[in-house]
């Protein structure tokens, strides 16, 4: 996608004759144009967090911890959305993208707690087969849709606020957890173990892995917006800074960190 850092050909690019680097450092530079073309900005980060989130929770361990308490369900689905709108990073289409924000969606929505769990992780997994399926397509017919039909301002629009929205969303994972379910959980408590929103969601209040890693992932989504605003929509090509990159390895480490809070605890 462009947009991403630098092309091929400058990441191929040899150093001119006579030049008197190092073979060190030439291959330094070459590993530093790959860090810029691949590995930074919001995208693959969230790929990252996404498949370590999913992998985790498809472990026979959480399996178990699923078969015991349904209500944890929601963990793939939240995982599910954060592999989708990483990969939507790399296709720059404003389909593509705008099903990555109906993706998006559904992370506030299964946050709620207002349905059953694990019928919108199934949902996520319908929605990432039609992003995988229109993907696919525009590239093999080298075109995204659409791209004829709008103007190329409202195309670099459409696709920048696409991901400006999808990250809104994912932060939306922090604001329903702080705003509605820690104030209302202990007065749900009171009146029964599975009322309101603890219907499809479990007790999270005192957990001090969703804790910290809901506060973390609204300063990455403080970082990734800040970023796509100080970049713009980025028709040079420069390289994307990478404080979103590696604070996605903040929220993961934070989240492990409370796990093991919460055994020693417990």
């Amino acid at each position: 996608m462009k947009g991403k850092g630098l092309s091929g050909r400058q990441v191929l690019r040899a150093p001119p004759e006579g030049n008197d680097l190092s073979e060190e450092k030439v291959m330094q530079s070459r590993l530093d144009a790959l860090l810029d073309r691949y590995a930074v900005g919001p995208g693959i980060g969230l790929l990252v967090m996404g498949l370590a989130y999913l992998v985790f929770w498809l472990m026979p361990f959480t399996i178990e911890t699923y078969l015991e308490e349904n209500r944890w369900a929601h963990n793939w689905a939240f995982s599910i959305i954060i592999l989708t709108v990483g990969a939507a990073w790399y296709q720059k289409s404003a389909v593509s993208r705008s099903i990555a924000v109906v993706q998006a969606f559904m992370l506030p929505v299964t946050a709620s707690g207002s349905f059953n769990t694990l019928y919108c992780s199934l949902a996520t997994v319908a929605i990432a087969a039609v992003w995988g399926v229109v993907v696919a397509v525009e590239r093999l017919r080298k075109k995204p849709f659409l791209q004829d039909a709008m103007e190329k301002r409202s195309w670099n629009w459409a696709n920048m606020h696409a991901m400006i929205i999808c990250w809104l969303l994912i932060a939306h994972m922090a604001f329903v957890f702080f705003v509605t379910r820690v104030p209302q959980e202990a007065g749900l408590l009171g009146g029964a173990p599975r009322l309101g929103f603890l219907t499809n969601l479990p007790p999270e209040a005192h957990d001090f892995a969703t804790w910290f890693f809901n506060i973390t992932i609204l300063v990455w989504a403080v970082l990734a917006i800040a970023e796509q605003f100080r970049m713009g929509y980025n028709l040079q090509d420069r390289p994307w800074p990478r404080w979103s990159f590696w604070w996605v390895f903040v929220c993961m480490v934070a989240g492990f960190a409370g796990m093991g809070l919460n055994q020693l605890l417990s």
